[in-house]
């Protein structure tokens, strides 16, 4: 049975935070701990951090002067069914996989000014500079081996990442 979610309904909550952010909706809202995040939220960060729990467990973690816009999550317990996409847009992000991570990369899309990152059952950062640039470091699990793998494509190709801390820096949309 498949869980289709209405366009407002809650796909996550924020479970950490410390100094100033906000949730933008229909208005901006004062980020609090345990509120409630949506589709299409935009969730920025002043000086301060935000840690979201999605519904599947997956976590993202945002630190100052960030800004993420959730655009789709639809967590399934037949993997196929699932889907996950946001936009980085700025700032320093951290993502790690929850049951989400199981699903097909093709199913989750994060993106940034110049890259698209797919990912399977991982842990890993992203930085957006000033100028739209990506870097994006495949963090290790437990052990020291690599959380999983990912992805970086644009228009001028695409990178694997496969071993731990293993990393690629994207300038521009087409290199």
């Amino acid at each position: 049975m498949m869980v289709v979610l209405p366009l407002h309904a809650d796909i996550g909550e924020i479970t950490e935070l410390k100094g100033n952010g906000a949730v933008l909706r229909d208005e901006p809202l004062p980020a609090f701990l345990e509120q409630d995040i949506k589709q299409m939220d935009d969730v920025r960060t002043a000086n301060g951090r935000i840690g979201i729990t999605f519904i599947d467990d997956s976590k993202v973690r945002l630190t100052e002067h960030s800004k993420l816009v959730i655009d789709e999550v639809i967590f399934d317990p037949n993997p196929s069914k699932s889907k996950m996409t946001m936009q980085f847009a700025s700032g320093t992000a951290r993502f790690i996989t929850g049951k989400i991570g199981q699903i097909d990369k093709q199913n989750i899309n994060i993106s940034t000014p110049t890259a698209q990152i797919a990912i399977r059952g991982t842990n890993f950062t992203t930085t957006v500079d000033e100028l739209g640039r990506s870097l994006v470091i495949l963090l290790p699990d437990e052990n020291g081996d690599a959380s999983g793998e990912i992805t970086v494509w644009n228009e001028g190709g695409e990178v694997v990442l496969d071993k731990a801390f293993q990393a690629t820096m994207v300038s521009t949309i087409s290199t």
